[in-house]
């Protein structure tokens, strides 16, 4: 009886510890998934992209008569699946929303402004937002200006 007494106290010690490394694994990779917040490393505003996607003609003034505008970022320390939210606005107006879900983790994203009839996007001041469910991540601004004499 003895040995079936101490046979049971080594099984509930063995199953105590095995509990708590289970605990302690289980609350580090909770805070260790948590990680970084979503974050954009780089965005800029462009005319349009490389034959890699990259872009190429960054500016924050940009000609009058361009047809589009191309607004590009690298992200990292998403969660597959998060949503996100890229508004245009023509000086305060809204002129357009788009709604996305990422795909991965860490990668890069670009986004067109034009018009649909294929016109020159009006001279003004611009600015382009993206947000999250938490937010708004990240803001940048640009004009479209007619050439100085």
């Amino acid at each position: 009886m003895e040995k079936e007494i101490q046979s049971g106290k080594k099984s509930l010690a063995i199953l105590a510890v095995a509990v708590i490394i289970l605990v302690v694994f289980t609350v580090l990779s909770i805070r260790l998934s948590k990680g970084q917040p979503f974050t954009i490393d780089k965005a800029v505003i462009c005319v349009e992209l490389d034959s890699n996607r990259k872009p190429y003609k960054l500016r924050d003034v940009i000609r009058y008569g361009t047809r589009q505008v191309c607004l590009w970022f690298r992200y990292s320390n998403a969660t597959e699946g998060s949503p996100l939210n890229v508004s245009w606005y023509y000086g305060e107006n809204l002129v357009v929303s788009e709604h996305l879900k990422l795909i991965s983790k860490d990668g890069s994203k670009a986004f067109y402004l034009l018009k649909e009839d294929g016109a020159p996007l009006p001279v003004g001041s611009y600015r382009v937002a993206v947000s999250s469910t938490a937010g708004q991540i990240d803001e940048l601004k640009f004009a479209i200006e007619k050439k100085k004499k």
